[in-house]
């Protein structure tokens, strides 16, 4: 019986079990019966991933909503739209294989605001909270939403927004941090990060409660990728999705998302190519061909196969009014994504990386690698006329796959493999030394380039609770750096005994318990130690704090 996790947001209960067991089943029936050899190949052998493989001929990946695309039209009380929120997001979770991101929460809630108190606004949104972290999809994994926030300066919105961090920072019943749902805070200069702005104090206490409970995170609308864009209609889906250009309409990520992912493994092409950056580059060309051959026959497949009889009747997608698949899903976009860039250079000029000054010799390169990986995707979208992207992939489960199996093949006895895991995306490698600024700096680099979504994170040896100061000068820091999304990490550790929150060894340092409920960021979500996917757990050892 199968009992292992690809994701930590899952749990192994009796309906995990059996769910494992029929995701494995149509895994298999899919590699066997629907995908061509070439890319079965492919997937099997990790030279990239076919993320959602399961869900291949049935349902699309993420979505960008505002919350009156679940509600409707009508009169609702605040606590009514809640209630009935809680239920659609049930709804739509298990209508698609990934996250479900409201970009513009606040203004959107805002139209459901009476004479409620700011207690009574906060309370609603906690039960909410509540409700989101029950195993509701599939019965064994919570829904994966995303509520972007923080731009409406009415009062209505502003008293949002404030509830929203307010109900965090309560906690569940024990007063342990939420897993869901993930908040994201709208950076704008003109609307909240200068002092004196309309939101400027709403900014502050989303840092208090990053401070203390690593959540928010932080999305840059002035970045370069997101100038030209509305900032009410952009937002983060998922983990890090980002989906703004559009061939078919204006740049937007209301009633779009991404359709499907595959990642590519760039330190297994690298194992062929040591001492051949040129020779890399061109094989890593060939490969993206390919996977592009690959997401265009999976979108085909898709619209011919799937049933998106409700999506048209709830008008969720742009243009699914008119009842056709392809005009409807042209407006989502197909992504190309990454893994490993530092490693596959240690691998490709026989390098090992132990400080940040080690890396910046090769840092044209690193860069090259990434631009042609950009080039390539805007082409496809042009020849093939669907939106492309670039991924700056999370890859929760396949950081540690990848390794496992090219430690038994083209990597077998190279560190790169035998560490266990492969480093996110274009990051600077979890055990390279580098303070805050260090790091910040060589990243915001590569981000405009990832137009499908990439983060920088910040990880901190201790919580930084009561140094909020710290906390902005991070943030900030990565805001003028033009890093996309920003996150910062640090030990997060919850008695569940006492209420004590702070890092801890084995047993509370209050009240001597050791039922103690550890929560680090997997990779765009919080979740517990004990949940993380194989991978992720040697990440997590090697992790070394980013403290100036």
């Amino acid at each position: 019986m199968v009992k292992t996790r690809d994701l930590a947001n899952s749990s192994m209960n009796a309906s995990g079990v059996i769910v494992k067991a029929g995701e494995e089943f149509e895994k298999g029936r899919i590699l066997s019966e629907v995908v061509p050899e070439a890319y079965k190949k492919a997937h099997q052998q990790r030279l990239y991933h076919m993320h959602d493989l399961e869900f291949f001929t049935t349902t699309y990946n993420c979505i960008g909503v505002n919350v009156s695309d679940l509600l409707g039209a009508g009169a609702y009380t605040f606590r009514a739209a809640v209630r009935k929120l809680s239920r659609e997001i049930v709804a739509l979770t298990n209508m698609q294989s990934g996250g479900i991101g409201f970009l513009n929460f606040d203004a959107d809630m805002s139209a459901y605001v009476g004479e409620e108190s700011a207690q009574e606004l906060a309370e609603e949104f906690r039960e909410l909270f509540l409700d989101l972290n029950v195993y509701s999809r599939k019965g064994c994994e919570k829904a994966y939403v995303t509520f972007n926030f923080g731009l409406d300066e009415s009062r209505k919105g502003r008293a949002v927004s404030l509830a929203l961090l307010y109900a965090y920072g309560m906690g569940d019943g024990q007063g342990n941090p939420f897993i869901f749902p993930n908040l994201v805070f709208k950076l704008r200069q003109g609307s909240n990060v200068r002092e004196g702005t309309a939101n400027h104090d709403i900014y502050r206490e989303a840092l208090k409660s990053t401070a203390r409970r690593m959540v928010p995170t932080y999305y840059n609308c002035d970045s370069l990728s997101n100038r030209g864009a509305d900032p009410a209609k952009i937002g983060i889906m998922g983990c890090r999705t980002r989906v703004v250009d559009n061939l078919y309409g204006e740049k937007s990520g209301l009633q779009r998302g991404n359709i499907a992912c595959v990642t590519l493994n760039l330190v297994q092409i690298a194992y062929g190519f040591a001492g051949d950056a040129e020779g890399f580059i061109l094989r890593l060309k060939e490969v993206m061909d390919e996977a592009k051959e690959s997401l265009v026959f999976r979108f085909q497949t898709l619209m011919e196969q799937a049933d998106f009889s409700e999506v048209y009747r709830r008008r969720l997608y742009k243009d699914s009014e008119h009842g056709d698949a392809k005009l409807a899903f042209r407006n989502g976009t197909l992504a190309i994504g990454f893994i490993g860039l530092w490693d596959a250079l240690s691998v490709i000029f026989g390098r090992r990386w132990s400080k940040v000054s080690d890396m910046e010799e090769y840092l044209d390169e690193a860069f090259h690698i990434i631009l042609v990986m950009r080039e390539k995707t805007d082409f496809y979208t042009k020849a093939c006329g669907l939106n492309f992207s670039l991924l700056a992939s999370a890859a929760e489960g396949v950081s540690g796959n990848f390794a496992s199996y090219d430690a038994l093949h083209e990597g077998k006895g190279m560190e790169a493999a035998e560490k266990g895991y492969y480093s996110n995306s274009f990051h600077v490698p979890v055990n390279v030394a580098a303070d805050f600024i260090e790091k910040i700096q060589f990243e915001g680099r590569f981000h405009h380039l990832c137009n499908g979504g990439s983060i920088t994170y910040v990880e901190l040896d201790e919580m930084p609770e009561g140094n909020v100061e710290a906390v902005q000068e991070i943030v900030e820091y990565a805001y003028v750096n033009d890093c996309n999304y920003i996150g910062l990490n640090f030990p997060l550790d919850n008695c569940n005994s006492c209420g004590h929150i702070g890092r801890m060894g084995g047993c509370c340092p209050c009240c001597g318990s050791a039922d103690i409920r550890r929560l680090r960021r997997v990779s765009g979500y919080l979740a517990e130690v004990d949940r993380f996917v194989t991978g992720k757990k040697f990440e997590l050892l090697d992790r070394v704090g980013h403290g100036k």
